[in-house]
Formats: structure tokens, sequence, C-alpha cells
């Protein structure tokens, strides 16, 4: 990504250190890797998430091919809703006649 040899890093550090001092160094220090390894793993994350979805975005694709070809037409980007609750409305029926 960055270029950056023994060198430079010489030069930044001792930059950092007369600028911020020895005091606050450290501490500017640790807060900066913490921060960097915060946002390497949101882009981590984000990554996966793309990768995971663009996966079943193509195998969504795949399911609609495979269905029009044994001729079914059936709606796949609605997700089928769960069945209904049946043992509640029972229970109360049998409250009510009781």
């Amino acid at each position: 990504m960055f270029d950056i040899g023994f060198a430079e890093l010489a030069v930044i550090f001792v930059v950092a250190l007369v600028v911020f001092g020895p005091e606050r160094l450290p501490k500017m220090v640790r807060t900066v890797g913490y921060w960097t390894g915060r946002a390497k793993a949101t882009v981590s994350q984000l990554k996966q998430e793309l990768e995971r979805e663009a996966h079943n975005m193509e195998i969504m694709e795949r399911y609609k091919e495979e269905m029009e070809k044994m001729g079914i037409e059936q709606n796949v980007s609605q997700t089928p809703l769960p069945p209904k609750d049946t043992t509640v409305e029972s229970s109360q029926d049998h409250e009510s006649t009781s």
C-alpha cells in the first residue's frame, strides 16, 4: 500500500518526538495503533460481508436458472413467512368453548 522504508519511519519518529515530546509520544502511538487496528477490523468485516452477499446472490441466480429450466415459476426474491404458531390459537379456542 505505502512504500515506507526504515529511513522514512525514523524521520517520522524524530519529528513526532520533537512535536509531541517524550511524555505524550507513547500514549499517542498507542492511540494511533488502537484506531488503526479498529479500522482494519472494520474494513475486514465489511469485506467479508460483501463477499458473503455476492456469494448469496450467485447462489440465488443459479437457483432461479434451475427453476426456469424445470419450468417452475416462483418468486424467490421474497422470503417466506414463518408458519403461524397454531398452539396459541388452539389453546385459545379450547378456552372459549369451555
